[in-house]
């Protein structure tokens, strides 16, 4: 069966979307030579509390990137189906649609920690593959030599499934649909939509954490404004 080339998958709440979501997937698509990435959108998130804005501004937020950044295209599936969702429900639907296209789905280092209290997560090994990137304070720098226990990282369920499932060369993301986890190593970032909503909240400078674009949205649409309460 001859592959398609493969598709990258990075889905959030992207509440608002912001510099830590973007910069590390562009460095890691281009690490592993992936020309397009889905961003999809949370509708309602499992494992997070309820997003501020809405979910039609969360999208079109979304879309602005993707005019800005030709890697990138928007994905609303998750929106459209208007219910709370799991990964594995849209990677089941993208895996139906392309069967011969190998699914890279992108995650940050704190994702990585926490796979193991995803939805059903040894399937999602069947249906993709996963690639690391920088996220926030956690650092991958040191994951390729998972030996030092002292690492903050370090879990023995996290090292065996690295040990079994972690590839080096990325062109093994394109020669088979699934089951690899690639670290990607990419410039970290210390941002979160967290700290960007409360900094609005309180009249301070995001100009750092957000593209011009989406603040100029944020700023015409009124979103994450200071609370009427607020003293």
């Amino acid at each position: 069966m001859k592959l398609a080339p493969p598709l990258g998958i990075f889905g959030g709440t992207f509440d608002p979307i912001h510099n830590g979501h973007i910069f590390p997937v562009l460095e890691g698509a281009e690490k592993a030579n992936i020309k397009k990435v889905a961003l999809m959108p949370c509708y309602i998130p499992s494992h997070k509390d309820p997003a501020t804005a809405s979910s039609e501004d969360r999208l079109r937020m979304v879309e602005l990137i993707c005019d800005e950044y030709p890697l990138f295209y928007p994905d609303s599936r998750d929106i459209n189906r208007g219910k709370p969702t799991f990964s594995i429900d849209s990677l089941s639907e993208i895996r139906a649609a392309m069967p011969t296209t190998p699914l890279c789905f992108f995650i940050g280092t704190d994702s990585l920690q926490n796979l193991f209290t995803w939805h059903n997560w040894p399937t999602l090994f069947s249906l993709c593959h996963f690639v690391v990137c920088e996220r926030q304070e956690e650092s991958i720098t040191d994951l390729k030599s998972y030996s030092d226990k002292s690492l903050p990282l370090h879990t023995p369920q996290l090292q065996a499934l690295l040990n079994k499932r972690q590839i080096f060369n990325p062109i093994e993301l394109h020669n088979s649909l699934a089951g690899h986890i690639y670290v990607a190593n990419t410039q970290r970032l210390i941002v979160s939509s967290s700290k960007i909503r409360q900094q609005l909240a309180n009249n301070q400078s995001v100009d750092d954490f957000l593209p011009p674009k989406i603040l100029d949205y944020i700023q015409q649409h009124k979103l994450y404004q200071p609370s009427d309460d607020f003293c």
